[in-house]
């Protein structure tokens, strides 16, 4: 070991040399590792540059105001409301809907042609199930307004708008 010690000592300029080229390598590889992320990084930000382009551009022409008024423009049908409902007619639907699921009527009050005021007591399950029927069924126009519950009923009116 003391012969290495010696020769380096002796040639001393060679030893720092050859510490220089390695200390030289090791920033070469440190630097080539450092901008190989680089580059990655450049490609993803790349790539995620492109796909928001992309979606710009169908969300423009999606919501395109002018497209979207030609559209409105170019519809001529009108909305299918029933020309009228009777309140016997709608008393029935409401009640069967009650008795379909469980659903305790406690009052229903006619409220005109095509609305009547509605008092319910029953489970969550059941009450639920009853606002779906009453909401998906025949009348294509009905909605509810002035909605309270609580766990065991509630109360609301149902209306349906006619022509």
């Amino acid at each position: 070991m003391t012969q290495i010690i010696d020769l380096i000592k002796r040639n001393t300029r060679l030893a720092a040399l050859i510490a220089v080229v390695v200390i030289l390598v090791v920033v070469t590889f440190i630097f080539y590792s450092g901008s190989q992320s680089s580059a990655e990084e450049q490609a993803t930000l790349e790539t995620q540059a492109k796909v928001a382009k992309v979606s710009l551009i169908n969300a423009q022409d999606q919501y395109d105001l002018a497209k979207l008024q030609a559209e409105q423009a170019s519809l001529t049908g009108s909305p299918r409301l029933p020309p009228s409902v009777s309140s016997v007619e709608l008393s029935a639907y409401i009640a069967g809907a009650a008795d379909k699921y469980g659903v305790e009527l406690v009052s229903l009050t006619p409220k005109g042609a095509a609305s009547a005021g509605v008092q319910v007591s029953g489970g969550h399950e059941a009450m639920n199930s009853f606002l779906t029927y009453l909401e998906v069924g025949p009348f294509i126009s009905l909605r509810l307004e002035n909605v309270s519950f609580t766990p065991t009923g509630g109360t609301f009116t149902v209306v349906v708008l006619t022509r």
